[in-house]
């Protein structure tokens, strides 16, 4: 992986915060 490579931690948290649990009731 390149040192450049900084995912978005913001992102993250939407794909896998409580807004996708929600989505998943």
């Amino acid at each position: 992986m390149k040192r450049t490579y900084q995912p978005s931690k913001l992102v993250r948290k939407r794909r896998h915060g409580f807004r996708a649990r929600m989505a998943t009731t």
